[in-house]
């Protein structure tokens, strides 16, 4: 495979290039020129409380009126709500209470010829379950 030398471009880049339009620069503005300094306000000083209050009153004037949201989705409290249901579903059940198996699985696996079957238990057939939980430290007994 040959390989193209970029010197066979370079008559396109200048064709290219001779077929754009003059650019019309102002002959006394340097481009590479600094913007004017600022005269920097003396120590200590601060706008009046008029122009404060103009300024604000300007930039008021000038929001549309449909930027402020009004659904209240910001200030709701949604996510902390959420936050505090998990952090409390994370705390360990009482072992005498509604639900002392919420961290330990009470369920098992049954393994037959036909596949491996996932049988879930409850009621009193989930007392080994909730041995094993207490056993293991997945439920409190003291508030």
């Amino acid at each position: 495979m040959k390989a193209w030398h970029p010197t066979l471009f370079l008559p396109l880049a200048f064709a290219a290039h001779a077929d754009a339009p003059p650019v019309v620069r102002d002959p006394l503005q340097d481009p590479f020129a600094l913007p004017a300094p600022q005269q920097a306000p003396p120590p200590g000083a601060r706008p009046s409380d008029e122009a404060i209050r103009a300024a604000v009153r300007a930039t008021l004037e000038e929001m549309p009126d449909s930027s402020t949201p009004m659904s209240g989705q910001a200030l709701s409290g949604g996510p902390y709500r959420e936050f505090a249901r998990k952090f409390a579903l994370a705390a360990k059940p009482h072992c005498l209470g509604p639900d002392p198996l919420r961290h330990q699985p009470h369920s098992t696996v049954v393994k037959t010829i036909f596949g491996d079957f996932a049988v879930g238990v409850g009621g009193i057939y989930a007392l080994p379950f909730w041995g094993a939980a207490v056993f293991r430290g997945k439920c409190n007994w003291t508030r």
